[in-house]
């Protein structure tokens, strides 16, 4: 093999190994599966229909009454480009598409690199911030 040809896959190899420590945080610790919880934290007697999709899955809805909570686990791709969206409604009125996974480091470091908690409210989700063990208002960017 060339010299050159050596390089070329040193350099692809390096390149495709950086970008899934991107969602790999604590790679190789992480590299394995999520979770994901939504929690109906409604005050009142508000159903809550979840219907969560990534690039090439969507699991459908699914409708919790307070207190319910729906779960899913899955396996990040290796360039550490897997997102979770989730559209959010209550029998009443939608209340929007929000991002439930991403492979950023902040994020993945509040799920405790293996599980994000949500408990959808009456003003906003909250994500439960594991290391510091209480509920974070969040502010979708």
């Amino acid at each position: 093999m060339s010299t050159m040809s050596s390089n070329t896959i040193f350099l692809l190899v390096t390149t495709l190994l950086a970008m899934a420590a991107q969602c790999n945080a604590n790679f190789p610790y992480y590299f394995g599966d999520f979770k994901v919880s939504i929690r109906n934290g409604f005050s009142g007697n508000i159903k809550l229909e979840v219907n969560c999709t990534s690039f090439d899955d969507d699991l459908g809805r699914h409708w919790l009454r307070k207190g319910e909570t729906y779960s899913f686990s899955f396996h990040t791709d290796i360039l550490g480009t897997t997102t979770w969206d989730c559209r959010l409604a209550t029998q009443d009125a939608p209340l929007g598409t929000s991002q439930l996974f991403k492979c950023d480091y902040d994020f993945l470091k509040k799920c405790d690199f293996r599980e994000c908690k949500w408990d959808v409210r009456d003003d906003t989700e909250y994500l439960l911030d594991i290391p510091q063990k209480k509920y974070v208002r969040w502010a979708h960017t």
